[in-house]
């Protein structure tokens, strides 16, 4: 009798004990201020944004798809704007992350390809793009649009949160970051983001890892600026891609688009980014030599790179036309 009383006894402290832990649990997180949001609506929106976009608008009808991750391209297949596209609960609505300063021409851009199709293209001003580095509470997703970053998951979850809306109130323990944390987080992970990293009209989507970041895909019909991207992918080989930059501190002032050398003084690629205070940054560089190097520069400083983790593994053909192109 004893002992039944003793494994109750038990039972009822663990029980508390998880309770306990989970009430002080804290979620980090940090509002994306240089993040914003287009809305499109209308019964052919679905149809519209199929044509202007690297990925498959249909994948956000599969079961537990709420975003995905593309690519606005000019004619010529050059990136003019990276974005999360979401699927909130209206019908015939879609909502589109993107850098605010692309939230003007992204309107711009989408409008002139409307014609006389039934839809509306839209700044959003009411909602507000937060990251969650921390698993969020299990009810959020009943206050807020909520999804896991379609990119990679070491990219946390994204949260569109209404602008009239406290965070704290919806979160309990929350912690807000002062930091850039988010943009540290992506360079050291080598993804770009946004006008800074991508300069519009001067980038091709397959460089920028676009394939190896769920962005494209490669059986949809035709969109804008598909001929070039496509014909790269089935004949071609990618040798640049963007890449992580590690400075070896301390380092002398940097600025985005110098130069990054090997040891013999050769061209490897430039500088697409860096976050100021930190050792981070990212670089499109030619694969193959920037990882073979025994030591790269830029300018005085000297940097590391690596092959990310979250690459996939590359494929025979890719491997063979690398090899063979540098013989």
């Amino acid at each position: 009798m004893w002992r039944c009383v003793q494994v109750v006894n038990l039972r009822v402290l663990v029980a508390r004990s998880v309770r306990l832990i989970h009430q002080q649990c804290i979620v980090y997180a940090q509002e994306l201020k240089e993040r914003g949001i287009v809305k499109v609506s209308g019964k052919d929106a679905g149809p519209f944004l199929q044509g202007l976009m690297t990925n498959d608008i249909k994948h956000l009808d599969e079961k537990n798809k709420y975003s995905m991750y593309c690519m606005f391209l000019n004619t010529q297949g050059r990136i003019l704007y990276d974005a999360i596209i979401y699927s909130p609960n209206e019908s015939g609505s879609y909502l589109i992350e993107c850098d605010t300063e692309c939230l003007q021409p992204l309107v711009k851009h989408l409008s002139m390809f409307r014609v006389r199709r039934k839809i509306t293209v839209t700044v959003e001003e009411k909602l507000r793009p937060w990251v969650l580095f921390d698993q969020p509470p299990e009810d959020l997703s009943k206050e807020v649009i909520l999804s896991k970053d379609p990119r990679v998951k070491e990219l946390g979850w994204r949260v569109l949160i209404d602008s009239n809306t406290s965070v704290s109130q919806l979160i309990k323990n929350l912690c807000v970051e002062e930091r850039d944390r988010y943009a540290e987080l992506r360079y050291q992970l080598g993804i770009g983001e946004g006008h800074k990293d991508m300069p519009p009209g001067t980038c091709f989507p397959l460089e920028y890892n676009c394939d190896y970041l769920h962005g494209v895909s490669f059986h949809k019909g035709c969109y804008l600026g598909q001929e070039l991207t496509a014909r790269t992918y089935h004949t071609g080989v990618i040798r640049k891609r963007l890449m992580p930059v590690v400075f070896q501190q301390p380092h002398n002032p940097v600025h985005s688009e110098t130069t990054v050398t090997d040891e013999n003084g050769s061209r490897v690629g430039k500088l697409r980014g860096y976050l100021n205070g930190t050792i981070y940054g990212i670089g499109l560089l030619r694969i193959q030599q920037a990882l073979s190097a025994s030591q790269l520069k830029i300018g005085t400083n000297s940097i590391n790179t690596h092959r990310p983790t979250w690459w996939p593994i590359e494929a025979p053909k890719d491997r063979t036309q690398l090899d063979s192109s540098s013989l």
